[in-house]
């Protein structure tokens, strides 16, 4: 059974359940009412009939309370029988009034009534009344009520019926959208959203699915980025070195002097390319340790200015031959805690990212600032260019693994990159314990900030 059924079934029987409750207790209610009714009826009946024979033997008339109780039983037909027994000094008389059907129910009442100025004459009355003419009218009266609870009954069960599709069908919608959406996420369509408003549970069950469904879309983008460098990475300088590789068997096989030179040069190209795969399995290897969060930093006291003034050098001569110019701003600072290794990895990843996006004729530079947090002296080091910059967009995506901004598309310096450099950097700073912030603007340059604890 369907959850939607489920929901119609249950929520109609409640309202079944609870309207049949409803006129149960109404009947229930009613028939202590009548029974109230009819007890003062009874009550009444007697207290009159009490009357006229306490007025015929003040008249000395007894024919007077026989008439009367005939006329009595005309006017209250519950009146089945009276019996009534006349004393007078020991002398006694009897009359009846009606006469009891066989089989019907009957309640006695028996009161005696004395003279007042002749305490030794006095009448004794045995009234029978009917309970079923009493409860005559009060039966019909209750027919006629369950009728109407029926009909009532009836009629808001089917209307409860109705409000319960309704109400299932609303519930369920959205349920039903999610499955779908769900085979449709199976069958490899990815990124779909259900639209739905509400602040109840379903409506963050849907907002759950939809942060679902759009990581799923994210995580498969990133796969497919994945694939693609790692096919780029390897595919383009395992191409060169087997073209270099075979220029240089040319080269040899000729035999001159020129061949012999030339073949230095393709034997460096080929340097080169190891380099780059070198690098990008170290990568590799490095997000394999942060995910398993076996990445280790060993910190001790390091000077800053000399990190920075090495990978300024290391970059000489590619951003000569770029035509951009690299500067080491840092004054003289404190020894700062850290990995000297790792620390240079930092500024390397992000000294390589400047002059990716930097033209001739630009900028990068390092510099560091001091500063206080929390009773710790701090270093914020930050690496600017005068490159392209990126958008809001570009910078949210910027530390997430295998993921790259937009603005890598085209007009990039060098090979693009496997999108893992940042994301090593931003794992890096966070084991020395530290921040890193990014400002850019598009057409502007961007400037990436980390810091580092002051050694004490």
């Amino acid at each position: 059974m369907t959850i939607r059924a489920r929901l119609i079934a249950s929520t109609f029987l409640l309202q079944v359940f609870s309207l049949a409750v409803l006129g149960g207790g109404v009947l229930a209610v009613r028939k202590q009412y009548q029974e109230r009714d009819m007890r003062a009826k009874a009550a009444t009946i007697t207290k009159t009939v009490e009357r006229a024979a306490l007025d015929a033997l003040i008249q000395k008339d007894d024919v007077a309370l026989l008439s009367y109780l005939k006329f009595l039983q005309a006017q209250h037909p519950a009146i089945a029988q009276a019996q009534i027994r006349w004393k007078n000094q020991g002398r006694e008389r009897a009359a009846t009034v009606g006469a009891l059907d066989f089989g019907s129910r009957a309640r006695e009442t028996r009161f005696t009534v004395a003279d007042p100025a002749d305490p030794r004459r006095s009448v004794e009355v045995d009234i029978m009344l009917d309970d079923s003419v009493l409860w005559g009218p009060y039966v019909e009266e209750t027919r006629r009520l369950k009728r109407i609870i029926l009909l009532v009954w009836g009629g808001a069960s089917l209307l409860g019926l109705i409000i319960s599709f309704l109400i299932a069908r609303s519930l369920t919608k959205p349920i039903v959208e999610l499955s779908r959406l769900a085979g449709e996420i199976g069958g490899g369509k990815l990124g779909g959203k259900l639209e739905w408003e509400s602040d109840d549970e379903l409506g963050g069950l849907v907002r759950a699915f939809n942060g679902m469904s759009g990581r799923l879309e994210e995580f498969d983008s990133i796969k497919r980025n994945f694939v693609s460098s790692v096919t780029h990475e390897l595919r383009s300088p395992l191409g060169a070195i087997e073209s270099f590789l075979q220029l240089i068997r040319e080269k040899i096989a000729g035999g001159t002097p020129a061949g012999f030179a030339q073949s230095a040069e393709f034997l460096e190209r080929i340097s080169v390319n190891v380099r780059r795969l070198s690098g990008f399995i170290n990568d590799l290897l490095d997000v394999a340790k942060i995910e398993k969060g076996k990445m280790e930093c060993v910190l001790r006291p390091m000077e800053l200015p000399a990190v920075a003034t090495k990978v300024c050098q290391f970059f000489e001569a590619k951003a000569l031959q770029q035509g951009v110019t690299i500067s080491n701003r840092l004054s003289v600072l404190p020894s700062v805690i850290g990995d000297a290794d790792r620390v240079r990895q930092v500024l390397v990843n992000l000294v390589a990212n400047g002059l990716k996006f930097t033209a001739t004729g630009g900028q990068i530079w390092i510099t560091g600032e001091q500063f206080r947090d929390g009773g710790a002296r701090w270093i914020e080091v930050t690496v600017g260019d005068t490159g392209r910059g990126m958008d809001a967009a570009d910078r949210e995506r910027l530390f997430q693994p295998f993921t790259q901004g937009r603005n890598i598309s085209e007009g990039v310096a060098g090979h693009k990159g496997t999108g893992l450099g940042l994301y090593i950097v931003k794992s890096i700073v966070d084991q020395h314990g530290g921040k890193i912030e990014v400002k850019s603007t598009p057409g502007q340059g961007t400037r990436i900030s980390f810091s580092l604890k002051v050694a004490a």
